[in-house]
């Protein structure tokens, strides 16, 4: 009983022994681990802090210095003085770094020097100074970013030295090993040499330098080997020998050359389009409507330059001057069809800038043609127009678009030609027909342009059906221009919805012309007309207002909500209908003065007659 009763105090005595020290390192572990790993990255992640420009003379100042700034080592081949992790700008007294007459050893690393150039001064300046070693340093902008002179047996490696007077400035000076430094970007050289001799230079990257990579002046026996060192390419420019735009989709790039480039590569649109080029242009052929940008790299061993980018917008103007060079055109560029009447020409689907002409212009032809999805637009900016056919019949326009041209269609001595569905906005004139007879406009829209749709001394034309919708002066224009048809056309929110102008023996028949800031219909000097069946409501002044117009057939119109009236007609010297408003505004005025004076006369009259 007695050796159980031990057993088991001995076993609770040791779970408990096992107990204590899992708890012990349990809350100690973590502090322990956090301990060490702070004092790992004391150890070990030192970050760099701004520091004055650094001033060193003679072995006993470097003794003072180190300890003054708590440098670690003691200046000796095993235990040499370290100077780390600073960033230091020049200043107008001072070089970055500057150590004289020196035999110490010591380290210089992850160090930046910079801004020295503006002050005439150096990154790092060794003057008569031995076993210094610069690992890792940075030197930018300065006159030398490493200056040595009269300095023997020190070794650079892993230096940067770039946008300098001269990356490296070897003077006087021998022995010394210059290992996998840079220097790019310099203004003269990357490495100079001046009357020093017996230097290792070896492993270094020394790109697009001034003058050139390495340079030696009185030298002899330096181990010069295994560096990179040439120039990327230099500064070049793209051009094409058209203006930003052409209409074929074939013209030629040309560029500048790329002095040390050993070839080039053209993209379009960020693709390349040919590499390895060795010539300075390049022909592009038969690009489709649209805009294209396009740059040139040049290319050597060391480096890629890109050129400028410019843009070309291909965009066909459409010009035929007469059948025989619409039979031409229409062979170079496919358009199917003869040109008969049963199997007209057929030009559709462009996209047309008018920055270098009229979008499409068509003259002197009498062949049968169509014209449709064809979009102008933008010949507003260098009086161009969208669509101009000039002494044609037998032209059909269907479904296409002007927008933003000095006319968006324009006939002149032209005839039998047909315009249908097609929409002209923001023009300064939407559709004109001029001196042109027997043409057809049908289911047109013509809107917000500065006059909508004119036909000025032109005959026998019918429209029909077309919408003229806010444009800012006229809707539809007749201007001498005499037996026209225009049935079930609307003019709404225009200045007058249709405006006839010494023009006779036009039917105008089962039109609508609302919402017009004058009149619905407006006749000057305009005789034998038809005007039937047409709606003009809610005009600003007049449903149709006869100037100097006789024996014209009115009938059958709803002329209602007109703001001075549904029909007016004014003859030979009449003075127009007065204004209401204006005339009401008068009367009042009158009577409100007259009231004024009535009540004065009585009021001094009455003073008079208390004082007498």
């Amino acid at each position: 009983m007695m050796s159980n009763r031990k057993k088991n105090v001995l076993i609770l005595t040791l779970i408990f022994c096992i107990f204590f020290i899992v708890s012990i390192l349990y809350f100690n572990t973590h502090e322990i681990l956090q301990t060490n790993r702070n004092k790992k990255n004391n150890e070990y992640l030192k970050i760099s802090e701004n520091h004055n420009p650094i001033f060193i003379d003679g072995n006993n100042m470097f003794t003072v210095k180190a300890s003054s700034e708590g440098w670690d080592g003691d200046g000796t081949l095993s235990n040499p003085y370290i100077i780390e992790n600073y960033i230091i700008s020049t200043s107008f007294d001072d070089h970055g770094i500057e150590i004289r007459n020196t035999d110490l050893y010591f380290i210089i690393k992850n160090v930046i020097i910079s801004n020295g150039a503006s002050n005439y001064k150096h990154g790092f300046y060794f003057n008569n100074i031995t076993n210094g070693k610069l690992i890792n340093n940075t030197a930018n902008n300065n006159i030398a970013s490493f200056l040595f002179k009269d300095s023997d047996n020190n070794t650079l490696e892993g230096n940067i030295a770039n946008d300098n007077l001269h990356g490296f400035r070897i003077w006087y000076s021998t022995n010394n090993s210059l290992i996998n430094n840079t220097a790019n970007d310099n203004i003269e050289y990357g490495i100079f040499l001046d009357n020093s001799n017996n230097n290792t230079i070896s492993e270094n990257v020394l790109l697009r330098n001034g003058i050139d990579c390495i340079y030696e002046k009185n030298c002899i026996w330096n181990n010069i080997s295994d560096n990179i060192c040439g120039r990327g390419p230099q500064p070049f420019t793209l051009f094409s020998d058209v203006d930003g735009f052409d209409e074929d989709g074939s013209f030629t790039l040309t560029w500048t050359v790329s002095k040390y480039a050993d070839s080039y590569t053209l993209y379009q649109n960020n693709e390349i389009i040919a590499e390895r080029l060795t010539t300075t242009d390049y022909t592009i052929h038969n690009l489709a409507i649209g805009t294209y940008e396009f740059f040139v790299k040049a290319i050597n061993k060391y480096e890629e330059l890109d050129s400028n980018i410019i843009e070309v917008i291909v965009s066909y103007t459409i010009h035929v001057d007469g059948n025989s060079d619409f039979y031409q055109k229409a062979v170079a560029y496919n358009y199917s069809g003869d040109g008969t009447y049963n199997n007209p020409y057929i030009i559709e689907n462009y996209e047309i800038v008018a920055s270098v002409g009229h979008g499409v212009h068509i003259q002197n032809t009498d062949i049968y043609f169509k014209i449709r999805n064809v979009r102008v637009s933008n010949g507003f900016l260098n009086n161009y127009f969208g669509f101009y056919l000039e002494n044609v019949t037998h032209g059909k326009l269907e479904n296409n678009i002007a927008k933003n041209n000095i006319y968006g269609f324009l006939l002149k001595d032209s005839y039998n030609n047909s315009l249908e569905d097609n929409t002209a906005i923001g023009n300064i004139n939407g559709i004109t027909i001029n001196s042109s007879n027997f043409n057809t406009l049908t289911f047109n829209n013509i809107t917000n342009n500065r006059h909508g749709l004119s036909l000025d001394s032109s005959y026998n034309n019918s429209l029909m059906s077309n919408e003229i919708k806010d444009n800012t002066y006229l809707g539809v224009y007749l201007g001498s221009s005499n037996n026209n048809i225009l049935i079930n056309n609307t003019a709404t929110g225009n200045l007058n919805g249709f405006f006839l102008s010494y023009s006779n023996n036009n039917t105008i028949t089962n039109n609508t012309a609302n919402n017009n800031d004058q009149h619905g219909f407006h006749l000057w000097y305009s005789n034998n007309n038809t005007l039937t069946y047409n709606i003009a409501n809610k005009n600003f002044k007049y449903g149709i207002y006869l100037e100097e117009s006789k024996f014209n057939k009115i009938s059958g119109n709803s002329l209602e909500d007109n703001g001075l009236g549904p029909i007016y007609e004014k003859m030979n010297e009449e003075m127009d209908f007065p204004d209401l408003f204006l005339i009401s505004a008068i009367i009042f005025i009158i009577a409100v003065v007259s009231y004024i004076i009535i009540k004065a006369t009585f009021f001094i009259k009455k003073k008079l007659n208390r004082l007498a």
